[in-house]
């Protein structure tokens, strides 16, 4: 055994108990921690004392990557590197039995037998001979050094037993060497010591987890440091269960048959898995030469050798008892004699699971801190050390009273919400290690609803099926694997009927649940978390929907792990077991619900003189009230202010404390055996690899669209919109009087000012002006609806389904392919509203130009609505409501029309001439205005005769005419104009419209990518 190996998180301080204790100056008891992040990936965090790094300067809670190479001070004491509690942080024992009296490193389990998992330490790093005191280096990458010194590759170099190893940037000590040669040849076994990527045991009650006194460690320059032992409880037997061999398939590859193998998921394959996950032809295995070779045929889920997935027709050599992933499925090649193959799974598990792929599930030692909202400078625990480990074919009850974290420990275990410290582990890898891999094997129900309450329960598990199952899944067998669903979970009777809403119902309650669970269980996950499934539901509904999961999970071997509040007598019992957390994220029990969970806190109220009456979860949960009240007295009596949370914590406490005790026969029971923390069945070689998936975009935008339809009350309102407002503008606008335009009086008073002052030849010019229409503010409330439709049909897409899209992101949610089906669909709607727009107010108030400027016309809208969509978008990802949304969107609307250039022009305040040129609403209305505006020209109502001869293009005199209409326009010098000086390039609107347009979907993409669950 391996004393002390394996901890996720130590502490560095000046108290006895600490993990490196350190004498000195300016150390408080705890003063930081150094957490395993997984991968080798140590974290220095510092505390509340003063601490460096290299010299610099830490803030209180600032983490620094603890490379090894990094001089760390607690007060003025450096941190020894090599100290062995940091040491053994990545000491995990190998597979490979090395001779006596050596010890050979690396990171391979396969082929160390001590693993550093450090991504400086080579698979086989280095050899130390411990009888002879010499260190050989296997040709390392990262070098081994013995003082200091890089010693050459395969050359025995002499080593003090009182020095250091640094097997790269790792400082091993000697001595500590040799206490963990001798804890290997006691007798550990790989299946009873930690993983890969190892956590602390649970801190609950230390005595209790040792079984004997720590034993301490002396280190060079340091304090004695005690030693905890081997993280687990006391073993109380061995493995429960047998581990059956069930024979997948039979192979001949003698030379008169074939020399390649199909396995897939179809009947025509050689070796048949009927999983969804798996591919129709997911690989082949080759025999070449007496040598087997697998290659993987492009599959969805990928095929793994060693820990790696294949590329697409990639051939690895594999040998006799080498284990092999087809997508989720670990499968074991045994080698026969004559050719004959076969391939078999392992597992601990009854007959009727055989060929399933069955998963544990260990959360080790979980901590989760947070800033806290009423003192951001203090800490809030959510998780407070949590462990446990949930076998295939469990149903836990996840139970506590509010404030417990229950709902925050199943967002942990399920990859959404990662720890402080301490690891998730399925079948002994690091969960958020290798998530992407497992994203299809886990499935999760949260409270809020996943499903769109326009479509059929038929549609809405179709697409879930379409969106994760393989994309080589024919169109058959997608609606069998849908049609089996829906039969499974009882909904065949309403598979056509909408979901619909829950304030317009169509579906029950229970009826709504069992469809969100039915979008998990089309692709047949192995392990499934439920946040409040029963939460709103009908007695009879509650107690189908349990009944349901209860057999699903016999059957199947599934493990689920579900919130609940008190459920009755006949629903808790159906449970396997239940973990019951208290206040503060402390776990008070774990083990069976039926007699255990009775037993243990009746044996509390017989301490107190009652008697053991507890048979059901509402006595369980009344013993916890009684325990707190008198707590709270005794706190209340010394402080009146103290709020219930705090006798609630102690509780709690009290409770843990009872729990993890060498008497308490359901503790050792569930943390021992098959379920002692940091054990597990060796299965390795699930690295990551995204689930690919094909045409995603299309389904998505054919839900959508469907769910557009279906709505027939919002996109009636959002189609009307456009010749409502049309008939309105035309109405306004249509009925003015015609009159010389006011801007052009303005203009000729800057002129006779630059004249001279003369107002005899103004007054004679006035006579000859004529009296005619302006279209101008109707084009830009043409531009400014544009805005409103884009922003208006977007505000409300992303927030209101927030739910969905973060479940389907955890999937396989492309973020690309989400916003573009969001934008091209309401893209589709602008062009629809615009084109009705501009159709009615053009022709009815007669605007100038003709085709070619209702052709101009039309793109700017349409160019402005588009932006003003993706601005929609970004409200709707930056909101968390609905009606916050809407809410912001006239807020966004009203800076288009002040600063659109029509109402405050660039001219008259110059200062804000950057802001306004980023406005989309100032571009569509340059474009649209052009056009009219250009049609006249030469009109005799905007031309006015100066009576001069001069010509003066930069006041736009031509032949002593003033172009008025072009001088409002485009004029920059004139008080009151516009300021359009591109206008006679019509592109520039439109690039400038495009590149906005980008930038903002760009912006949605990143505050969506910031937001994803891993």
């Amino acid at each position: 055994m391996i004393p002390g190996a394996g901890k996720q998180s130590i502490t560095v301080g000046s108290s006895p108990s600490a993990d490196v204790v350190l004498a000195g100056p300016g150390v408080l008891p705890e003063h930081a921690r150094i957490v395993n992040q997984g991968g080798g990936k140590l974290t220095f965090i510092c505390g509340a004392g003063p601490a460096t790094a290299n010299g610099r300067q830490l803030v209180p809670g600032e983490q620094v990557p603890f490379d090894f190479r990094t001089q760390f001070f607690a007060g003025q004491t450096p941190i020894p590197l090599s100290h062995p509690a940091i040491t053994l942080m990545l000491a995990t024992p190998g597979t490979l039995a090395a001779p006596a009296g050596q010890v050979i490193i690396g990171r391979d389990p396969a082929r160390a037998s001590l693993v550093l998992q450090h991504p400086s330490v080579s698979s086989q790093h280095a050899t130390i001979l411990l009888d002879r005191m010499m260190a050989v280096d296997n040709s390392s990458t990262s070098g081994t050094y013995v003082g200091n010194q890089r010693i050459p590759p395969g050359q025995p170099t002499p080593v003090d037993p009182q020095g250091v190893v640094a097997f790269g940037p790792v400082p091993v000590q000697l001595s500590l060497l040799m206490q963990i040669a001798q804890g290997l040849r006691g007798g550990a076994s790989p299946s009873n010591m930690p993983g890969p990527q190892p956590a602390a045991p649970p801190q609950h009650a230390p005595h209790a987890m040792s079984g004997s006194p720590a034993q301490p460690l002396e280190t060079a320059g340091t304090a004695m440091v005690p030693m905890s032992s081997l993280p687990s409880a006391p073993q109380a037997g061995a493995p429960t269960g047998k581990k059956n061999k069930t024979v997948l398939g039979h192979l001949d590859f003698s030379p008169s048959g074939n020399n390649v193998k199909r396995i897939g998921r179809t009947p025509d394959n050689d070796i048949v898995l009927a999983h969804p996950q798996v591919s129709s032809t997911h690989a082949l295995l080759h025999s070449m030469n007496g040598q087997l070779f697998i290659e993987d045929r492009g599959s969805a889920n990928g095929t793994y050798v060693r820990g790696n997935r294949l590329a697409p027709g990639q051939k690895i050599p594999v040998q006799n008892g080498e284990k092999i992933y087809i997508g989720p499925m670990p499968l074991q090649i045994e080698v026969g004699g004559a050719g004959a193959v076969e391939l078999v799974q392992e597992e601990y598990a009854p007959d009727r699971w055989a060929g399933r792929p069955l998963y544990e599930i260990e959360a080790w030692s979980l901590r989760l801190e947070v800033p806290d909202r009423d003192n951001p400078a203090a800490q809030k625990v959510l998780l407070d050390d949590v462990s446990f480990k949930a076998l295939p074919g469990d149903m836990i009850a996840l139970m506590g009273p509010s404030g417990a974290g229950k709902t925050t420990l199943l967002l942990t275990l399920n990859g959404y919400l990662p720890p402080t410290s301490g690891v998730v582990r399925i079948n002994g890898e690091d969960l958020y290690s290798i998530y992407d891999t497992l994203r299809g094997s886990i499935g999760y129900v949260p409270q809020d609803d996943l499903v769109h309450p326009e479509l059929t329960v038929w549609e809405a598990v179709r697409y879930s099926a379409k969106f994760r199952l393989p994309p080589d899944y024919s169109e058959e067998e997608i609606n069998a694997r849908v049609e089996q669903t829906i039969k499974d979970l009882g909904l065949d009777g309403v598979k056509n009927l909408q979901i619909g809403k829950p304030e317009k119902k169509v579906l029950s309650g229970g009826q709504r649940k069992r469809v969100n669970i039915a979008l998990e269980l089309v692709t047949d996950p192995v392990i499934v978390f439920l946040d409040e499934p029963t939460s709103g539901l009908a007695a009879d509904d509650t107690t189908a929907l349990i009944t349901l999961l209860h057999d699903l999970t016999k059957a199947t071997g599934k493990t689920i792990i579900m919130t609940i509040h008190q459920p009755a007598k006949d629903e808790f019992e159906k449970f396997t077991h239940t973990l019951i957390m208290g206040f503060g994220g402390i776990p008070m029990f774990f083990g069976p619900t039926s007699p255990d969970a009775y037993r243990f806190f009746g044996t509390w109220k017989q301490r107190s003189g009652q008697p053991n009456d507890i048979d059901n979860p509402r006595d369980m949960f009344e013993a916890l009230a009684q325990r707190e009240k008198p707590i709270f007295d005794q706190l209340r009596a010394r402080d009146p202010n103290t709020p219930r949370g705090e006798a609630r914590r102690l509780a709690a406490l009290d409770w843990r404390k009872e729990f993890f005790a060498d008497s308490n026969p359901t503790y050792v029971k569930m943390y021992s055996g098959r379920r002692a923390i940091g054990t597990g069945q060796g299965q390795r070689g699930l690295p990551p690899g995204r689930v690919q998936t094909s045409g995603q975009l299309r389904l998505l935008l054919s839900r959508y669209f469907k769910v557009k339809v279906r709505d027939t009350g919002g996109t009636a309102i959002m189609l009307l919109q456009a010749p409502i407002i049309g008939v309105l503008l035309a109405i306004v606008f249509g009925g003015q009087k015609e009159a010389i335009p006011a801007w052009c009086l303005g203009a000729l008073q800057e002129l006779g000012k630059k004249a001279g002052g003369s107002t005899t030849s103004t007054d004679d010019i006035l006579k000859n002006m004529t009296a005619t229409g302006d279209n101008t503010a109707a084009i830009f409330f043409l531009v400014v609806a544009a805005v409103w439709f884009g922003t208006s049909n977007a505000a409300r897409e992303i927030v209101s389904e927030r739910a969905i899209y973060l479940r389907e992101r955890m999937v396989n949610l492309g973020l690309v392919n989400y916003v573009m089906s969001k934008y091209l669909l309401l893209a589709a709607v602008c062009v629809v509203q615009c084109a009705v727009l501009l159709g009615i107010v053009f022709f009815a108030l007669g605007f100038h130009g003709g085709a070619e400027a209702f052709a101009t016309q039309l793109a700017a809208l349409i160019a402005t609505s588009l932006g003003a969509a993706a601005l929609g978008l970004l409200l709707s990802t930056a909101v968390s409501s609905s009606e916050a949304a809407m809410a912001l969107t006239p807020i966004a609307l009203i800076p288009q029309v002040v600063l659109g250039g029509l109402m405050v022009p660039m001219t008259t305040v110059p200062h804000l001439k950057p802001l306004i040129q980023v406005i989309p609403a100032r571009w569509g209305f340059e474009s649209a205005v052009a056009v009219e505006r250009k049609a006249l020209v030469n009109d005799p109502s905007w031309v006015i005769d100066l009576h001069r001869s001069e010509t003066s293009p930069p006041d736009f005199i031509e032949g002593g005419r003033f172009k008025c209409a072009l001088a409002q326009m485009a004029s920059d010098s004139y008080a009151g104009a516009w300021g359009f000086t591109t206008y006679d390039q019509p592109w520039i609107p439109f690039a400038v419209l495009a590149a906005v347009t980008i930038a903002i979907l760009i912006l949605v993409s990143i505050i969506l990518k910031r937001r994803d669950p891993v």
